[in-house]
């Protein structure tokens, strides 16, 4: 023990439970396996430093307790139509699975398995995962009398489309159901104290638990949508990790389409989320096949035109002469022009910044021309894959920032000024301005494609009315130029609209800005005035500029989506889009990654992606956006490498799924919760859905569901809200008594009201583990302190607790087996010190409390000769002195094996405790004591040794021992009928203690002895009946 405490001194089990911190139901047992590795050692005989002297092997053994959560102890089967239950069996003999909808055997299994373990559910999109977490949710609220369901989404969308879908397939009563959000914090803490069942954001449960408005112990089911997400400092991970440090008893699942795209990001999604087990399921699964509906993938490779080319080989030869000295500086590879890559020539500048070695002026030199390819590979990539539009905005961009600076003088970068101001770029600057002057003019052949893709599926007005598509792109830039290209089309069965995030898009260079701040402002007054007057013509000549394209925008049909591309969608702007394609107003939807995920966008029935990404995961999700309820067909337009991209990424996701199905995850432990000798039976119900869950149901807009929910959790009456006409509204001049209702009451009417009452503000809740150390802690003792031995290995210093720190524990008296326990540590200090010196033993400090440490390699200590103080008026106060009558009374009734006085009389009369040498208990001790690995003393060697051979069932020894017990018994009684007086008592018990060591010798190795009949002395009685062969009572 640290603080000094051995454990025979701890009296009883509330001792032990005191020393640790310990969860709910929840211990970890680690042992640690050691091996030692061979070194290298110098001609001193020294451990050469920087090596490794032993292999460490940890193995973790977790068991769990019995849950702290509290279950219902009857049947409660609600309102559920449950006939084959049994009204006097508890609700945990069965769980409810609904009838609903299709019963499928993969969700079926998988709420089985969730049920009883944590999960990692990851299925295709639109295959079921809200049904089976709304199971999952249902179980666990029925089975618990208070204990809290929370089901986490990343988005306010999310969260409403997933309340909607779970209260429709369970049933439970809105009365228990809460939604938080946001805007959603006034009475926070009554709603987490009152209802069951919540539907919210995992910032708003983090929030939450820090404030101590939510106790974490409350929490028995926590289900995560979108559970790729749990990677990082993500508020998933962090939720998981607050809650540990307070509840172990706790259901998770997660819900997810793809788990990661590499082994290590799913590895860490399993370790934030504390995962035992990964159910996944893909498109060609055997068990999910016959659901899905049929998806063709049609893979289109796009050429590039003959001016996308002359554009590339212009590029090329301008970046050659920058590209090869990138190439002879060693800081880029060698490769033909039009293969430059941008990525790998960030990596390569990050790499020369991160690197102190390198001179400054080495370095900036060769970050500038790092930089500048990876702006040419911007460049590439953009012709290439967008075409010559995209191309063409970013590279005017870059030109004109770097021209104004240079002619400015604000930039020295002379590679850079090679590049830019190369001739050939002049040429292809005209050449670009003449192409995209003409409106008509296309720049990709995969516009081209795209226009007769839809004009093919949209033939003859066959799928005007319900058919919808979707279009994928990157780049905002991109997303615009398809609409405009699809408007100019001028099909009027053909409606497209834009569809981003809410960043506002990037304003470029703004040159004549920047030539007006960093002009000469000049000294005089003058120059001053004239400069402010100045900035003002310009700044409203830039108003000009903005309203005017603004009211060209707005004649044209892709007004909204270019003012979206400018300004970005808020989310009003984006629900409406949303709701508009699902109507029919539009039927072409040109997204970026904001509709990959996350958003109830409808049935699709065609997808376009216009690019590709080397990301699995945006791949899956992209094609799962069809196909849900109905057939549907993908279009993959490929240009350059982006087939091979696109493959890559694919087969490794294939490889990926191998290894997880193949056990290459290491899954966290959790907790059953469930008693271990209960097997839940499935029981298939219909659910009856209420009439409020119906209506909810019903209601399409998102913000409307979160409002109708809101209602219900406060325990009002809420209707949904019908749109008014705004025909209906009239329009006249306001009388006198109209004007002043608008205006609202008079001031004495507000005198008049009575102030609301105050409320006085909650006492705030700080939630704590069990048995956590309070106060304050230096911050020297947080520090761990090391010194290197002898041998070169560091050695951590142990800290001796202060006496603050220590808490006072009860001890008792020693025992006899303590005396000979600390009989060996009283050795001769000089020995001890030579040997500890030669062989000092390697500590390891670990967080656990329960660690065993085991030697592979046992070393065996050298023979020394130690010096044992013995000193026998202990052992005999021990032995005389220990048991008193009180402590027999106390010990018999507490045993109950003597329960009346007479009992206890005849005890005390026959069995003298005082003279009866009697070994009761069969210890296991190490094989050296606790000081390094010092041999012990010759009277501790055999005990061990005769409680090995105990412990052995040697039939030798325990026949030897029992005969010695009945000697010993023997002489208690002559004694006692001779009624010696205190000196003979003494006598007799240093007569006994004087022969001990004698009678262990003979017990641990018996031999037989020659029979004496003689008158003995009292002294001398102990002697003779050990020498005799007495009959003996087995």
């Amino acid at each position: 023990m640290n603080d000094g405490t051995s454990i025979s001194d701890l009296e009883d089990d509330e001792d032990f439970d005191n020393l640790y911190e310990k969860s709910i139901n929840k211990s970890v047992k680690e042992t640690i396996i050691r091996k030692r590795l061979p070194v290298q050692r110098n001609l001193f005989n020294e451990v050469l430093p920087g090596q490794q002297a032993l292999y460490e092997e940890i193995q973790k053994q977790v068991t769990y307790g019995p849950t702290h959560h509290k279950f219902k102890d009857q049947n409660d089967a609600g309102n559920y139509d449950i006939i084959s239950a049994d009204p006097n069996e508890s609700n945990l003999s069965y769980y409810i699975y609904p009838t609903n909808y299709q019963v499928r055997e993969y969700q079926y299994n998988i709420v089985k398995k969730s049920l009883l373990t944590n999960v990692l559910c990851a299925i295709p999109t639109g295959m079921g995962k809200t049904f089976i977490a709304s199971t999952v949710m249902l179980n666990f609220f029925r089975w618990t009398e208070n204990a809290k369901v929370i089901f986490m989404a990343p988005t306010r969308p999310l969260v409403a489309q997933q309340i909607k879908a779970c209260l429709g397939i369970t049933g439970i009563p809105n009365s228990e159901t809460a939604i938080l959000l946001d805007k959603t914090r006034k009475n926070r803490e009554t709603i987490w104290k009152e209802k069951r069942v919540f539907f919210t954001t995992p910032q708003v449960v983090e929030n939450d638990l820090k404030r101590g408005v939510l106790n974490p112990k409350n929490i028995i089911c926590l289900v995560i949508d979108e559970a790729h997400r749990g990677t990082g400092s993500y508020a998933y991970s962090n939720v998981v990790k607050f809650i540990d440090r307070f509840n172990s008893s706790y259901r998770i699942l997660a819900l997810t389409a793809t788990p990661g795209a590499t082994l290590d990001g799913v590895q860490e999604v399993v370790n934030n989320l504390n995962i035992s087990k990964i159910e996944l399921r893909t498109e060609d699964s055997p068990d999910i096949v016959r659901y899905m509906q049929h998806k063709e993938i049609t893979k289109i490779q796009t050429g590039l035109t003959a001016e996308i080319e002359d554009i590339i080989e212009q590029i090329g030869i301008a970046i050659t002469p920058a590209l090869k000295q990138a190439s002879e500086l060693g800081i880029y590879e060698e490769c033909p022009p039009a293969n430059i890559n941008a990525f790998k020539a960030m990596q390569q500048s990050q790499k020369i910044i991160a690197n102190p070695s390198i001179p400054e002026g080495i370095k900036w030199r060769n970050f500038f021309i790092l930089q500048l390819l990876n702006h040419v590979g911007q460049m590439l990539k953009r012709i290439k894959i967008y075409g010559i539009r995209t191309f063409y905005n970013y590279f005017t961009n870059k030109f004109k920032e770097f021209t104004t600076k240079y002619t400015m003088g604000k930039s020295t970068n002379k590679i850079a000024a090679d590049f830019y101001f190369n001739s050939i770029l002049k040429l292809m600057m005209t050449q670009c301005d003449k192409l995209l002057a003409d409106k008509t003019f296309l720049g990709h052949e995969k516009l081209q494609y795209i226009r007769d893709e839809l004009e093919g599926y949209f033939k003859e007005g066959i799928n005007q009315q319900e058919s919808r598509v979707i279009i994928f792109t990157e780049l905002r830039e991109s997303a615009l130029e398809i609409v405009k290209c699809i408007d100019g089309m001028d099909d009027e069965h053909i409606r497209p609209h834009i569809f981003i995030g809410q960043a506002k898009g990037k304003e470029g260079f703004d040159d004549v800005g920047f030539r007006q701040k960093h002009k000469p402002k000049g000294r005089k007054k003058v120059d001053r005035l004239k400069r402010q007057e100045e900035d003002v013509q310009l700044e409203l000549q830039k108003q000009k500029d903005k309203e005017q394209a603004k009211l060209e925008r707005s004649s044209r049909r892709t007004a909204s989506s270019e003012e979206a591309q400018i300004k970005g969608m808020t989310q009003k702007q984006q629900k409406e889009v949303i709701q508009n394609f699902k109507k029919g107003e539009y039927n072409v939807l040109v997204c970026t990654s904001i509709g990959e995920e996350g958003l109830d966008i409808g049935e699709v029935d065609l997808i376009i992606c216009y690019d590709t990404t080397s990301s699995p995961i945006k791949n899956i999700q992209r094609m799962g956006r069809t196909g849900r309820k109905r057939d549907g067909q993908v279009i993959l337009l490929f240009s350059s490498n982006e087939s091979y991209k696109f493959q890559q990424a694919m087969d490794d996701y294939a490889n990926l799924q191998k290894l997880i199905s193949q056990d290459h995850i290491d899954y966290q432990h959790s907790d059953r919760i469930i008693p271990k000798t209960i097997i839940p039976r499935c029981e298939e119900v219909f659910i009856k859905v209420s009439a409020e869950d119906q209506e909810l149901n019903n209601i399409e807009d998102s913000d409307e569901v979160i409002r109708y929910a809101t209602q219900c959790m406060l325990g009002k009456n809420p209707k949904v809200k019908k749109k008014a006409d705004k025909t209906t509204k009239k329009k006249g001049k306001k009388t006198v008594e109209d004007d002043n209702s608008s205006r609202g009451p008079s001031i004495v009417d507000r005198l008049k009201r009575k102030a609301p009452p105050t409320k006085t503000a909650s006492k705030k809740t700080f939630f704590m583990p069990d048995n956590v150390e309070t106060g304050i802690v230096k911050a020297s003792d947080l520090v761990n302190k090391f010194v290197t031995d002898p041998n070169g290995d560091k050695r951590l210093v142990e800290k001796e607790p202060s006496l603050e720190t220590v808490k006072p524990l009860k001890k008792r008296k020693f025992t006899t087996l303590d005396k000979f326990e600390n009989d060996s540590m009283s050795s001769d200090d000089e020995a001890l010190g030579n040997y500890a010196s030669k062989h000092s033993p390697i500590k390891v400090k670990s967080e656990k409390s329960n660690v065993n440490i085991k030697y592979v390699e046992d070393i065996k200590p050298p023979k020394l000769t130690v010096s044992v103080k013995k000193e026998k008026s202990e052992c005999l106060d021990e032995i005389a002195g220990t048991y008193n009558e009180q402590v027999v009374k106390k010990e018999a009734t507490k045993e109950k094996l003597i329960n009346n006085s007479s009992d206890i009389d005849y005890f005390k009369k026959n069995y003298n405790p005082k003279a009866i040498p009697s070994i009761t208990v069969n210890p296991r001790l190490d094989k050296n004591s606790k000081v390094g690995r010092v041999p012990h003393s010759r009277r501790v060697q055999s005990l061990l040794h005769l409680f090995e051979k105990v412990n052995n069932r040697d039939k030798a020894t325990i026949i030897e021992m029992n005969r010695i017990k009945c000697m010993a018994r023997r002489l208690a009684h002559i004694n006692s009928s001779n009624e010696p007086s205190q000196s003979n008592i003494n006598t007799s018990l240093i007569s006994q203690e004087s022969n001990i060591d004698d009678s262990i010798q003979q017990a641990v190795t018996p031999k037989k002895e020659e029979t004496k009949k003689q008158d003995l002395s009292n002294d001398d009685v102990l002697d003779e009946l050990l020498g005799s062969d007495s009959d003996l009572e087995l």
